[in-house]
């Protein structure tokens, strides 16, 4: 019986069936990937080639050695064994025992693209993790038992890798002129019953053996870089080959069912799997609106390093997308990434990059892909919304279920030509921070990458961007950083930091519009619960004079008390209260409506309450503001939704202004950072420019240098550098901790936390959502709460809280747990925590934030 690699079960109707696809059939799908691949990317290999002195002839023999190579290590009894009876064991790991074969290959028979004091680790290490991703323990501790190889089919194999180089057509690319091998010592090693501690030694550090980890101990960060930065290249593309050609044949059985169950080759179409970006026009990009002269002057520079500054709703995302575009043709790059702020701003720009693409004449939907931690449920809907469109049924079945689970992956590891993603999921991509960071990561070399709004973060996230510009730049991947304030100390670090200067171009003209002008007033707008006189019947009369109305405040409590009152006051169907204390399913539908009515059906009047969510999450526009005092920044986003796309203050006799009220409390802002911006926004009209200045004089020149100085990082690690908390970059630039001790989730950090947070929250379930129904724990109803609440209730009722209690649901290979919160919810005001308040008010805790 042939050697086998893979491994499926079908289950049709009548009966199972069983199909195998050879050792060399496997083998040889994912060549003809990597023939694909090559094919498609000959700029960005030479490019990337180039950028770190390899020739590209070299790098693409080492791929094709280590690809045919990948798997030798089920090539022994033991795994041939246990796939024929499906079983898997760790004791086995065949990345393990094909690490030592590559290693001997790379060391004796053909010289490494990145040899490191002798030794090559680019090409062994891509074998050993190609399953499982590099950390300081890897396979250290693990339970391994000795193999008994099947020698004579791994040297003959091996020795056949000349004629799949001919056959395969690589003879295009590169020259090999293979010479057999009678023995290898790796082989031998396998047969030796100390082979599993001897493998190990070669790995980690020991006092027998020099191991890889001893001899990239001391090397420099920019030795580091260059190390991450052609591993996590070479690996990705491994992986590629690998995880596309075990889904092709697993799909292939499903669809064809062939009659015979062993199959040798069966990938005929792999540029399937090797995408590349679309050859878009600026007409398509601009959607045949003349470019303003901040747009032409993007895709004219085209510099590598960019920095855009152009207030709201000017088209900074058409401008980076000119820029992203020639940037790729230029430098020649294979990917674009754009890094949002949040969830929500992800999800708009995912829709409006597919609309574009498909009113271009592409497939958006094949072209653009999605990830943030969230995603699963807007790649749910929209397959939810195709199906209600093209066979009118809600219903998702298993294949849609995995179709939703391809998607994400494909998210995960920016696998499409354009990604919209989460700067904390890109910044974990450097980290290897989740199981496909370093897969990721190598999608990311040959990419241009847009951060947008970067003014926007908090500190610590802001340092954490600081220190990636940094990498990025040593790596030599274009980005583009877009604010509509930029403050000065942000241009000042990136000065002082930076290997290469960043090309700055200014939308003058729309900098120069006064859309808005500012009145502040020195009464709340909301004291004790109740609206302070006279607001209420402004408000009542501005919606009789037909006006869209966003009135915004610091917290929840204060935004739901406020709702509560002006919902008395006018019709309910045109008010609407938003917050991040629903459910994400509630909270999507609900500014999915939102869009809906401003900008499609443009309807009037409307009121929407809301607190700083709506800074960021919707590109909406209304008429007049009431806003409570927030940091400049804040308050600068949340004027990019008063009068948008406006050029004048004035219009046809209606004055737009943001009101400004002084909070009941401060929390969540700062109180020096409140009374400075008090102190230097001036009443009266502004522009975006004007507000840039206020924004200087309230954060100084070197504010993120005073923050480095005073370091107060949360968590064990920065990035690089920051008030002597080691740098996570450096200590897991290869191995370094497991992905789960740098953060538990896009949301949650573990020994490196993104962005900090002064107020701990927690995921629950509404109870009128859950209904007793296992089906209805999903991530769609869950909704972040404080977490004092849950620590009120514990404190009250001790060991039997009244408010929240657990629910379990198993899954295939888990059991998961959720907690129910049983406080009144409903989706248009969220939780009524009116009885928490009651009794935090004996007690004591804190105030509901946000």
């Amino acid at each position: 019986m042939k050697p086998v690699a893979k491994r499926y079960e079908v289950s049709p109707e009548k009966e199972k069936t069983i199909y195998y696809q050879t050792f060399k059939g496997h083998v040889y799908d994912c060549l003809k990937i990597l023939r694909c691949y090559f094919e498609k990317n000959q700029g960005p290999i030479v490019s990337f080639c180039e950028k770190w002195g390899i020739n590209p002839e070299y790098l693409m023999r080492n791929l094709f050695i280590t690809v045919y190579l990948h798997d030798i290590g089920k090539l022994t009894n033991q795994f041939q064994k246990r796939i024929s009876e499906n079983k898997r064991s760790q004791m086995y790991p065949h990345p393990f025992f094909g690490f030592p074969i590559a290693f001997e290959i790379f060391k004796t028979e053909v010289s490494s693209v990145c040899p490191i004091h002798g030794y090559p680790v680019i090409e062994p290490l891509a074998v050993l993790s190609h399953h499982t991703q590099l950390h300081k323990t890897v396979y250290q501790d693990a339970e391994i038992r000795r193999v008994t190889p099947q020698d004579q089919e791994m040297l003959s194999f091996i020795n056949n890798m000349q004629e799949a180089y001919v056959t395969l057509g690589f003879t295009e690319f590169f020259k090999l002129n293979w010479c057999n091998c009678e023995n290898l010592s790796a082989v031998e090693l396998l047969k030796d019953g100390d082979a599993p501690n001897v493998i190990r030694s070669l790995i980690h550090p020991s006092s027998t053996y020099d191991s890889i980890r001893d001899k990239i101990k001391n090397t420099t960060l920019d030795e580091k870089i260059k190390i991450k930065s052609i591993y996590t290249f070479f690996l990705s593309i491994i992986k590629l080959c690998d995880f596309y050609s075990s889904a092709h044949f697993s799909d292939f059985c499903m669809r064809n069912l062939p009659e015979e169950d062993m199959l040798e080759s069966v990938m005929d179409a792999p540029q399937e799997y090797v995408l590349v970006p679309p050859d878009i026009s600026i007409d398509c990009i601009l959607e045949d609106n003349q470019p303003y002269h901040f747009q032409s002057e993007m895709h004219m520079k085209a510099a590598p390093y960019s920095f855009l500054f152009a207030p709201c709703g000017r088209g900074k995302t058409e401008a980076a997308l000119l820029w992203a575009f020639k940037i790729c043709k230029k430098l020649n790059k294979n990917k674009i990434i754009f890094a949002m702020p949040t969830q929500t701003t992800s999800n708009a720009l995912l829709d409006r990059f597919k609309k574009k693409l498909d009113n271009s004449g592409f497939s958006g939907k094949d072209l653009v892909g999605l990830y943030h931690g969230k995603s699963f449920v807007k790649l749910k809907e929209e397959l939810l919304r195709e199906k209600r469109d093209e066979a009118d049924t809600d219903e998702l079945d298993q294949d849609d279920i995995e179709e939703i689970k391809s998607e994400k992956f494909k998210g995960n590891i920016f696998f499409k030509p354009i990604t919209v993603t989460t700067i904390d999921h890109l910044i974990l991509s450097f980290l290897h921070g989740f199981p496909q960071g370093d897969f990721a990561c190598g999608n990311l070399q040959n990419a241009v990458i847009v951060f947008d709004e970067i003014h926007y973060y908090e500190l610590q996230t802001l340092k954490h961007l600081a220190d990636l510009f940094v990498v990025l730049q040593k790596m030599g991947i274009p980005h583009l950083l877009m604010s509509g304030t930029l403050p000065e100390f942000i241009g000042n670090w990136l000065k002082g930091n930076s290997q290469a200067a960043y090309s700055l171009v200014r939308d003058e003209k729309g900098l120069s519009f006064t859309p808005f002008k500012i009145d502040f007033f020195d009464m709340p707008l909301l004291k004790d619960g109740i609206v302070t006189p006279g607001v209420v019947e402004e408000i009542k009369r501005n919606y009789s004079k037909n006006l869209n109305q966003f009135i915004i405040l610091n917290t929840v409590r204060r935004a739901q008390q406020f709702y509560k009152t002006i919902s008395r006051e006018v019709d309910t169907n045109s008010v609407y209260l938003v917050h991040s204390q629903f459910t994400y399913s509630d909270r999507t539908a609900k500014e999915d409506e939102l869009l809906e009515l401003l900008r499609e059906k443009k309807k009037k009047p409307l009121i929407v309450v809301s607190t700083q969510v709506i800074e960021i999450s919707l590109d909406i526009s209304c008429d007049i503001m009431y806003t409570e005092l927030a940091p400049i920044d804040s308050l600068g986003q949340r004027a990019g939704r008063l009068n948008r796309q406006g050029t004048s203050w004035k219009t046809n006799n209606h004055e737009f202004l943001m009101k400004v009220y002084p909070p009941e409390k401060s929390l969540p802002y700062d109180d020096t950072i409140l009374e400075k911006t008090k102190n230097h926004l001036q009443n009266g009209v502004h522009s975006y420019q004007s507000l840039k200045r206020v924004c200087d004089a309230v954060y100084g020149q070197k504010y993120l240098e005073e923050f480095e100085r005073e370091g107060h990082v949360e968590g064990a690690y920065c990035l690089l550098k920051c008030g002597g908390k080691p740098s996570l970059f450096k200590e897991c630039f290869l191995f370094g901790p497991k992905y789960n001790k740098i953060a538990f989730s896009e949301e949650k950090g573990n020994h490196f936390v993104i962005r900090t947070s002064n107020y701990r929250k927690l995921e629950v379930i509404p109870e009128v959502y859950y209904e007793n129904k296992v089906e209805n724990l999903t991530v769609e109803n869950l909704v972040q709460v404080p977490y004092w609440w849950i620590y009120l209730d514990y404190s009250i009722h001790g060991d039997e809280p009244q408010w929240f209690e657990i629910e379990e649901r198993p899954f295939k290979w888990k059991k998961k747990l959720y907690r129910i919160c049983k406080l009144p919810y409903s989706k248009d005001y969220g939780f009524d925590d009116a009885m928490l308040e009651e009794e935090n008010e004996k007690v004591g805790v804190i105030e509901n934030i946000i």
